[in-house]
């Protein structure tokens, strides 16, 4: 009788974890790869030595020029934000000109790139054997915990190393506080309040006492819902505390609602600015609250929307407007800065004989609209409300306009000028349109 060893079948739920783990080795290692890309890129851009473009006010430096370029160009390339772009840009170079041993683990797979961020993050302002010591410590710590538990001990770290600095890095950090919007689906968008610890923390405190109290109450809302409800009513509501700041100021959202959906008789959706569409439940909402109304006419063949014919030397109010209902959004390439926040600009230059007319004004966000002027991209209107961006690398991106109705349906189109030719022209002085 033979002696036979059975044989089993691996864990397929086993092999395909492993398979996750290797893949995310290899992941790191594409990662170092293109973190040493990024940092030739930054030194062969530097080579190039490109310089402020702009033909008046303060000059831009060099050194500048090169950032907002090379940033400005990965951004739309690799289909990021700048923010991220440059949280990458600041990750790779950290790493191939002053963390050895960080990119070392990362080349042989044994950290993420996301636990590089949290390195290169906290490096900053470190040198000399200060920041020696602290890359060879975190690439060994960094293998044995997550990036968020990575976090605190490279804060930790860092005291350790400089403890001097703590309040010159604590003021440098207060001075890139900020609030942004994500758009998220279903009508619906993250608020994101970036600011020191001690208040941010001071805030969750108080929308959970706020929200306690309600639920003790007997309010039948969760936890969770009452605190966002509590907080919304709050910046929306409240009065500001700070000396000089304007009170009574209100919120204001632009909603665009097709006529013929406003009738029921069409299915166009309305259009939250700066967001997009949104559900007929909460237009409907929002138009009936709304405190006014602006009537913006469209051609009926293209939807373009028709503006005044303006003449003065600056852009009017009608024109300003005009642009800002075209472009919802800043119109470089990638931003999301609302209209209404951003400048309107001459896209081709006053000053080169640049006509103050609406298919010459664009907004830019004050930020992109230096890099326009300071850098080499480039734009031009198109015509039909479309520009085209050139970046100092020579890629072409198309910028859309977002504020554009659909065409009127041809059938329409023929029975509104049917009746019109068929209408006395006296009759015609009474519509109320």
């Amino acid at each position: 009788m033979s002696n036979t060893i059975p044989l089993f079948e691996p864990d397929p739920y086993v092999v395909a974890l492993d398979e996750v783990a290797a893949l995310d080795a290899q992941i790191a290692r594409l990662s170092a790869a293109r973190a040493r890309r990024v940092t030739d890129a930054r030194n062969h851009l530097h080579r190039q030595a490109p310089t402020d473009t702009s033909t008046g006010g303060p000059a831009w430096s060099p050194v500048r020029v090169e950032r907002v370029e090379l940033v400005t160009e990965l951004a739309q390339l690799t289909r990021r934000t700048e923010y991220r772009t440059t949280t990458l840009v600041d990750t790779s170079t950290a790493l191939v000109d002053r963390l050895p041993a960080t990119l070392a683990a990362i080349t042989a797979g044994v950290l993420s790139w996301e636990h590089a961020e949290v390195i290169a993050k906290h490096a900053d302002g470190l040198e000399g054997e200060a920041l020696t010591s602290y890359d060879n410590r975190l690439a060994v710590l960094a293998a044995e915990v997550n990036p968020t538990q990575l976090d605190r001990k490279a804060r930790h770290e860092v005291e350790l190393a400089q403890p001097t600095t703590a309040v010159e890095r604590a003021e440098k950090a207060t001075a890139t506080r900020r609030i942004y919007v994500d758009q998220a689906a279903d009508g619906m968008a993250y608020l994101t309040l970036f600011a020191p610890a001690p208040e941010i923390h001071a805030i969750a405190d108080r929308a959970i006492r706020l929200a306690a109290g309600l639920k003790s109450g007997g309010d039948p809302r969760s936890m969770g819902h009452l605190k966002v409800d509590v907080l919304t009513d709050l910046l929306l509501n409240g009065e500001t505390s700070i000396p000089g700041a304007t009170r009574g100021i209100r919120g204001r959202v632009h909603v665009m609602v097709p006529a013929m959906t406003l009738l029921g008789v069409g299915e166009e959706a309305a259009i939250l600015r700066g967001y997009g569409p949104i559900d007929p439940a909460t237009a409907a909402q929002l138009t009936a609250d709304a405190t006014s109304w602006r009537r913006i006419l469209t051609d009926p063949i293209t939807g373009r929307i028709l503006a005044t014919d303006p003449r003065d030397y600056r852009p009017t109010a009608a024109m300003i407007d005009h642009a800002r209902l075209v472009h919802p959004e800043c119109v470089f390439p990638g931003c999301t800065v609302p209209a209404e926040q951003a400048d309107i600009d001459h896209t081709d230059d006053h000053a080169y004989g640049g006509g103050t007319i609406p298919e010459n004004l664009a907004p830019l966000s004050q930020a992109h609209h230096k890099v326009k002027h300071h850098t080499r991209w480039q734009f031009v209107q198109n015509g039909d409300d479309t520009l085209t961006a050139t970046s100092p690398a020579g890629h072409v991106y198309t910028i859309r306009p977002e504020g554009r109705m659909e065409p009127a349906p041809r059938q329409l189109v023929a029975l509104v000028a049917a009746t019109v030719a068929a209408t006395p022209e006296e009759d015609l002085a009474d519509c109320p349109f």
